[in-house]
């Protein structure tokens, strides 16, 4: 029976599928159903339940954090162990918080599904990452041997409030990975948005698509229609694909033309000179 209340889900996927799909079809072939033998074992031998599987990611949730905890390192530790066909292995990342959901034909809705994919989409394969709310839950009953590398306020997409991040550090795992892929990982100046980005899906895919093939995109609109929210959930959804990253300038307070090149440049932290006649010279942003 599925548990209900202030429960902890685990989700995971491989790290670049796509494209060990592409290079090594028959070898992904054989993999995929190893690697979820593995995750199916070990949740339901510390009491958790596998209620969904969306490509290669595994979806669990458990009735107790501390169980969920060890159920992924124990999860981990076998892949990392397990002598894969496909070139550079399986890398599977996972992460793991606490909180409530409604529970609805074998499936469950909520924020609380929505914030731990975000997090998902921040870690390395072979990271497990851990939310505050699950961190509280746990901290005093970790599995020998294993701590909590604190990682910080994070800001993920489409999420209002970032998210306090901690990678779960034990015998057997990698510990040492890139930056976490939150925005701030990528150069941007995106404000934090104070209500999540709700519908609009359509909107959403026609302007990502005119972005990325169009050098000058206007969005027209009467005032309050949600233009400039439309246009900052772009910039954060695309933020990663782009190499210069992703600025905002606001133009409603600049009156005179000469004026915008050093809008541009602070908004960037960029040292402009000869605004005037259309020179800009500067340096790319940390």
């Amino acid at each position: 029976m599925l548990p209900s209340g202030t429960i902890t889900f685990l989700f995971t996927d491989i790290e670049g599928s796509t494209k060990l799909w592409e290079q090594f079809p028959d070898e992904m072939r054989n993999a995929i159903p190893v690697q979820e033998t593995i995750l199916r074992e070990e949740v339901a031998r510390h009491g958790g339940h596998v209620f969904k599987t969306v490509g290669d990611g595994v979806y669990a949730v458990f009735g107790d954090t501390p169980s969920a905890v060890s159920a992924a390192r124990a999860a981990q530790q076998r892949l990392v162990a397990t002598s894969w066909d496909v070139p550079g292995g399986l890398r599977v990342r996972m992460a793991l918080h606490t909180g409530t959901a409604q529970l609805q034909d074998g499936d469950y809705l909520g924020p609380a599904l929505n914030r731990v994919a975000r997090i998902l989409s921040a870690g390395h394969g072979g990271q497990i990452l851990v939310s505050e709310p699950a961190r509280a839950l746990v901290e005093r009953d970790l599995p020998e041997g294993a701590s909590l590398r604190d990682h910080g306020l994070q800001r993920l997409k489409d999420l209002a409030q970032p998210e306090h991040l901690f990678q779960l550090v034990s015998p057997g795992l990698p510990e040492t990975f890139p930056q976490l892929r939150s925005l701030d990982a990528f150069p941007n100046n995106l404000p934090r948005q104070l209500t999540s980005f709700v519908g609009r899906e359509r909107e959403m895919l026609e302007v990502k698509n005119l972005v990325l093939t169009s050098p000058l995109l206007t969005l027209a609109g009467s005032s309050g229609s949600g233009k400039t929210r439309l246009a900052l959930q772009v910039g954060g959804e695309l933020v990663e694909t782009m190499r210069d990253g992703v600025w905002l300038v606001e133009l409603d307070v600049v009156s005179d033309q000469a004026m915008v090149l050093r809008a541009i440049g602070a908004a960037r932290r960029a040292f402009v000179q000869g605004a005037a006649d259309g020179r800009c010279l500067g340096r790319r942003p940390p």
